[in-house]
C-alpha cells in the first residue's frame, strides 16, 4: 500500500551536501551505525538494526555523467504488527546546481490477519532535509515546492482577494489548506506543525484571529471559507477549473482527539490521499537507477571493444549478462509494484466518480447563483427600486401591531430572494393565518431559518441544523398517524417546479388548536439549488 510520496527540489551548489548529511543522519538511526559518505555514494547492502527490528539498505548509484542518480531502498519489519513490512524508498537526482529528491513509503501484507490500520506520518528524514536546506547559505528550495512557508490570511482585505487568485489558479497543483481560529482565537490544529508536515505537499493558510468572516465568505464565497475552528482544504483544480473541497469543523476535528499529532495525522492522510499517486509518477525509482546504470556500462564497454581481447570481452560481456539478469529481476518487482498500483487506482476512479457527481452538482448550484444574481440585478436594476421597500420596513417595525404571516415571508423572501423560495401554496396559507398574534416570533424563526440553518445544513446536514432552533420549534418529520395515513400525507404534498413534493419537516409555533397562537411553516430542502423551498406558511395542517 502506497503510503506516502513527496518530491522535492532544491538549488544550490550546496544543496547536494545539505541533502547528503540528512540521508546519512537518517539512516544511522534506521541501522544502529552511521555510513561514511563515501558509502553513501557507492554501490552496496547493509544490514543493521533499530533496537529488535532488523533493516536492510540497499544502495544503487549511476554517477559516471551527469544526471547523477542516486537511490536508497531500506526495507524492516512493523515492530508492533506482524507480517507488514515498511519499505522507504529515497531517491536523487542531479543535474548542474538543480537536485531532486523523492521518497516513498509503502507497506506490504504478508498475512491475511493484518488488519491494522496504517496512520498517516511524514519521513523523519523530509524532516531533517528541510533543517539541513534552512541552515545552508548556498542552497534553497525552489519556487516550485509548495508549503515552504506558513501564509496568513484576515490581516487586511487584500489577502482575501491574494487567495481568491491563487484558488483560482489553473496551473496550482497542491491543496491549500485553511486552518480558522476557534472563538478563544487559537486553532485547534497548529499550524507551524501543520506545515512542516506538509512541506512539498500543500499551502497551509492560517486566519488570523481578528479576520472579519463575512468580507473573506463575500470575496471567497462560503464553501471556500472557515471559521470556528474549522480546517477547510482547497483541492487542485481540475482541468475545467472546478476546487473541490472538503470541510471538517470544530467538533468533528476535537473527536479526533486532544493530542496535535493525531489531528495533524489526520490532515496528512486527506492530503497524501489526492497527491500521492501525482507524487509517484515523480519519483527516482529504484529499477531507473539500474536501468540508466546498465545502459551507460554497456555504452562504455561498447566504446571499449575495439582495445580488447576475447578473454576481456568475455568477461565484460558476462558481467553485462549478469547485471541485465538483475535489471529483470528489478523490473519484475517494479511490474508487481506497478499492478498494486493500478488496484490503487482503480479505487481512486471509483472515489473519483463520487466526486465528479458532487462537481457537477456543484455547476448546478452555480448556475442557479448566476440567475438568481441575474435576477436580482432585474429587479433592483430597470426602474424597479430596491428590492426591500425601507419605508415599509421601518414602518412595520415601529407599529405595535404585529407583521402577519404574509408579511413575514415577504419581507424575508426581499431580503434572501436567493437562499429560498416561497410558493403560492405557502402565500395563500399566510392569507389565511392572517389572524396570528405572534409576528415578531414568526419573523425571527423565518430569519433563523435562512441564514443560520440554511448554513448549518449545507455544512453539516439535518443533524447538526436542527440545532439551530429550540425545543419545540423544529420537527424533522411528521408523527406515525400522519406517515401512516395516504390522505393526511397528500395534504403535505406541494408543487415544486412542476412536481408534488413532500414536505414533512416544519417550523412550528405553539400547540394549541388556535389559529391566532399556533402555526406551521412546512418546507422542502433543494440541495442542488442550496435553497430552502416554504410550501405552507399557515394554521396546522389537517391531523386524523
Amino acid at each position: 500500500m502506497l503510503v506516502y510520496a513527496n518530491t522535492l527540489t532544491f538549488r544550490g551548489i550546496g544543496a547536494e551536501a545539505a541533502v547528503f548529511k540528512a540521508i546519512g543522519a537518517w539512516l544511522k538511526e534506521q541501522l544502529g551505525f552511521g555510513l561514511h559518505p563515501d558509502q553513501l555514494r557507492t554501490e552496496g547492502e547493509y544490514v543493521g538494526s533499530r533496537g529488535e527490528v532488523r533493516a536492510k539498505l540497499r544502495i544503487l548509484v549511476t554517477a559516471e555523467e551527469s544526471p547523477q542518480l542516486y537511490a536508497w531502498v531500506l526495507k524492516f519489519p512493523d515492530e508492533k504488527v506482524k507480517g507488514r513490512q515498511w519499505t522507504t524508498e529515497v531517491g536523487v537526482k542531479r543535474l548542474g546546481d538543480v537536485l531532486d529528491l523523492s521518497c516513498v513509503v509503502k507497506t506490504d501484507e504478508h498475512s491475511t490477519l493484518v488488519d491494522s490500520p496504517v496512520g498517516a506520518s511524514q519521513p523523519r528524514l523530509i524532516r531533517y532535509v528541510a533543517a539541513n536546506i534552512a541552515k545552508a547559505k548556498d542552497a534553497d528550495f525552489d519556487v516550485s515546492v509548495p508549503g515552504v512557508e506558513l501564509k496568513n490570511l484576515g490581516t487586511d482585505s487584500y489577502s482575501y482577494l491574494d487567495l481568491e487568485a491563487e484558488i483560482e489558479r489553473r496551473d496550482r497543483n497542491e491543496p491549500i489548506v485553511l486552518v480558522s481560529p476557534a472563538r478563544d482565537g487559537n486553532s485547534l490544529v497548529n499550524c507551524a506543525d501543520l506545515q512542516q508536515k506538509l512541506i512539498g505537499l500543500a499551502q497551509v493558510v492560517q486566519i488570523s484571529p481578528g479576520f472579519n468572516s463575512y468580507e473573506m465568505a463575500g470575496v471567497l464565497g462560503e464553501g471556500r471559507s472557515a471559521w470556528g475552528g474549522a480546517v477547510n482544504i482547497l483541492y487542485a483544480p481540475t482541468p475545467t477549473g472546478f476546487v473541490r473541497r472538503r470541510l471538517f469543523l470544530a467538533d468533528v476535528i476535537t473527536s479526533w482527539g486532544d493530542s496535535q499529532i493525531g489531528r495533524i495525522s489526520q490532515v496528512l492522510a486527506w492530503i497524501t490521499n489526492s497527491t500521492n499517486i501525482a507524487k509517484l509518477y515523480g519519483h527516482i525509482r529504484p529499477e531507473g537507477v539500474v536501468q540508466l546504470s546498465l545502459r551507460r556500462r554497456m555504452q562504455a564497454a561498447s566504446a571499449r571493444s575495439a582495445h580488447m581481447d576475447a578473454t576481456q570481452l568475455r568477461q565484460e560481456l558476462q558481467q553485462a549478462a549478469a547485471q541485465a539478469a538483475e535489471q529483470a529481476a528489478e523490473h519484475k518487482k517494479s511490474l508487481d509494484d506497478v499492478w498494486n498500483e493500478c488496484f490503487q487506482l482503480e479505487g481512486r476512479v471509483s472515489t473519483l466518480t463520487e466526486e465528479l457527481k458532487d462537481r457537477q452538482d456543484e455547476l448546478s448550484r452555480r448556475d442557479f447563483t448566476i440567475e438568481s444574481l441575474k435576477d436580482q440585478l432585474d429587479r433592483a436594476g430597470d426602474g424597479g427600486g430596491p428590492v426591500v421597500n425601507i419605508e415599509h420596513l421601518v414602518g412595520m417595525a415601529s407599529r405595535k401591531t404585529p407583521p402577519s404571516p404574509l408579511e413575514c415571508i415577504e419581507l424575508i423572501e426581499d431580503l434572501y430572494g436567493d437562499r429560498c423560495v416561497i410558493l403560492p401554496s405557502a402565500r395563500s396559507s399566510a392569507e389565511k393565518a392572517s389572524q396570528f398574534m405572534f409576528g415578531r416570533e414568526l419573523l425571527d424563526l423565518l430569519n433563523r431559518f435562512v441564514t443560520t440553518f440554511r448554513r448549518a445544513l449545507m455544512e453539516g446536514g439535518d443533524n447538526q441544523a436542527r440545532n439551530v432552533f429550540g425545543k419545540g420549534e423544529y420537527a424533522a418529520n411528521e408523527s406515525e398517524t400522519v406517515m401512516n395515513n395516504k390522505s393526511l400525507k397528500r395534504k403535505r404534498l406541494f408543487e415544486y417546479e412542476g412536481k408534488p413534493i413532500e414536505m414533512f419537516r416544519h417550523l412550528k409555533i405553539g400547540v394549541a388548536d388556535d389559529v391566532t397562537k399556533t402555526i406551521r411553516v412546512h418546507f422542502h430542502w433543494d440541495a442542488n439549488r442550496q435553497k430552502l423551498v416554504v410550501g405552507h406558511c399557515g394554521g396546522h395542517l389537517p391531523m386524523k
